[in-house]
């Protein structure tokens, strides 16, 4: 798909307020004023939706006034996408082209796998890649780097470029095996950085491991969206009448062969299983609303940790998934095809420079991410890097 430029940019706000010369700066120079370089906070939902969310979807029932708030003080983008995948685990491919800022046919495929057919063409998926990736451009920058994310399914090599890792895959639904858990590694880092006095620009990485299945939401945000943690496989789950409402394009079957029979989201997600019943696929969008909610609660805390230290004026954030989801639209369930829920990603920014409230029509990728996150840092990309900074 051709990607033609935003038509309200970040990089077009921020000449706005500096000088087209200061953002031409090599980082050497930047790293002679590391008190005026900015923050990053980076956040990754696993498995989310645009179509979700209030902000693209008027009708969703789902309440993030985080997420609200930060659409308000920032900007939306309405053409956010991931570029496919070679796998049916496509949040590999996805996390790999976020961390290398490379096309889905020129990076690494995870462990000995060989689906990506390039992998071993040095010249289209260079070996050394993993010292050109957003957590080791930014330390060579100066930056504190500091990763929380789930463990699988990611660029590891890339994951390890980090000073700072905090790796656990938890979709249960405590505080310790949920999405609090993450949220809680970047409020210690934040507080290890206030003791320590630390006055170098970080750069963190905050990922979660839901709403991915399985979506085991907490009782109070479950019974909120009248959704249960369903494990029977024979019977389908009541619904009441706080659950969320089907899709528009809900469908009880998907219409016609779509090419991977057999897959895991399509066939073995605990809770659905094979069906696509109205009740089955309400439900298990209330437990999506749940964990999601949850994620915006957790992003607030860190947010209000960011406000306390007087940091988060200085701090762009950015919030995002790595793909979206189905969840019974098109009669489908899983993140392995191309229809626009599953395609396009939420995508907001907030931070120094961006014009509160903006929204902007032109598409982007999100292996874009770290060009545009160097673009911001005053950091010059990586050659490798193939992405371009909106």
């Amino acid at each position: 798909m051709p990607k033609p430029v935003c038509c309200l940019t970040i990089g077009l706000l921020l000449s706005f307020i500096i000088p087209i010369g200061q953002i031409d700066q090599q980082v050497s120079a930047a790293e002679q004023a590391p008190s005026k370089r900015p923050n990053i906070l980076f956040i990754l939902a696993d498995d989310q939706s645009p179509w979700d969310l209030q902000i693209y979807n008027k009708q969703s029932v789902l309440d993030t006034p985080v997420l609200d708030q930060l659409a308000k003080d920032g900007m939306v983008f309405d053409g956010a996408y991931h570029m496919g995948a070679w796998a049916g685990g496509v949040c590999t491919p996805s996390r790999h082209m976020i961390m290398s800022g490379r096309s889905v046919w020129h990076i690494p495929d995870q462990g000995k796998n060989r689906r990506n057919p390039h992998v071993g063409n040095p010249q289209l998926v260079p070996p050394n890649m993993a010292d050109f990736t957003l957590g080791a451009v930014f330390n060579r920058a100066g930056y504190a780097t500091m990763r929380t994310c789930k463990v699988g399914n990611s660029f590891r090599a890339a994951n390890e470029q980090f000073t700072v890792r905090k790796e656990r895959t938890n979709r249960g639904a405590t505080d310790e095996n949920g999405s609090a858990w993450h949220a809680q590694q970047v409020l210690d880092y934040l507080s290890d950085r206030e003791v320590q006095t630390d006055s170098k620009p970080f750069l963190i990485y905050f990922g979660f491991s839901h709403p991915h299945d399985p979506r085991m939401g907490n009782s109070e945000l479950l019974k909120k969206y009248g959704a249960v943690n369903h494990t029977d496989k024979i019977n389908v789950p009541a619904i009441q009448q706080r659950t969320p409402a089907l899709p528009l394009n809900y469908l009880a079957a998907h219409p016609f062969h779509h090419g991977h029979p057999g897959l895991r989201d399509e066939v073995k997600v605990l809770g659905v299983w094979e069906k696509r019943d109205p009740n089955t696929m309400r439900n298990e969008l209330g437990r999506e609303f749940a964990c999601s909610e949850n994620i915006d609660r957790q992003v607030g805390r860190v947010l209000d940790k960011l406000k306390q230290m007087g940091e988060l004026d200085n701090t762009y954030v950015i919030y995002t998934a790595d793909h979206g989801m189905a969840i019974g639209r098109h009669g489908l369930q899983g993140k392995q095809n191309l229809y626009e829920h599953t395609w396009r990603v939420p995508f907001i920014v907030s931070g120094p420079g961006i014009k509160p409230g903006t929204r902007t029509q032109g598409n982007i990728y999100l292996l874009d991410i770290l060009a545009t996150l160097c673009d911001l840092a005053d950091i010059t990309p990586p050659k490798m890097n193939e992405g371009t900074s909106f």
